[in-house]
């Protein structure tokens, strides 16, 4: 027994240590974060868009994960605004996920998925156009100045 509990409690410390070590603390980990989230949240509306549930399911986890990882990023440049996008952009990732833990089953389900799906990225764009920018190639960059230190 006393075996069991020691495997336990050194899992327990190794996942806890691995998603601390996920935690986003500066502008190059916000920006290779948000570049998995991104890719992930167009595939959610594609496959959305073609009834893949099973898609839509896999870039909603995606896209939590990420945004659950950069939100530390903001708590840590106290930036209330942006951890309010956050909070909101997890709801709505956790309710659109809500939606489509199964596949739905008539045109109202899916329709109520759908906009759900839509509200994320209308909640993403809110804190784009706060904090985000896109560089000489198109590219998603962190606002130069939003945050101390030059970025």
């Amino acid at each position: 027994m006393r075996g069991r509990v020691m495997a336990f409690a050194a899992v327990a410390v190794w996942s806890v240590a691995i998603l601390a070590a996920q935690k986003v603390t500066n502008p190059e980990e916000l920006d290779k974060t948000m570049k998995k989230v991104g890719p992930a949240s167009q595939t959610m509306g594609k496959a959305a868009g073609s009834g893949a549930w099973a898609d839509v399911r896999t870039a909603l986890a995606t896209m939590k994960q990420g945004v659950t990882d950069a939100e530390n990023f903001w708590i840590l440049n106290k930036r209330e605004d942006a951890q309010k996008f956050t909070k909101d952009v997890l709801a709505k990732i956790d309710a659109a996920a809500k939606l489509v833990a199964t596949d739905p089953a008539d045109a109202a389900a899916t329709t109520a998925a759908v906009t759900a799906i839509k509200e994320i990225g209308a909640t993403c764009r809110q804190c784009h156009m706060v904090y985000r920018a896109q560089d000489a190639n198109q590219n998603y960059i962190l606002k130069p100045g939003s945050i101390g230190g030059g970025h």
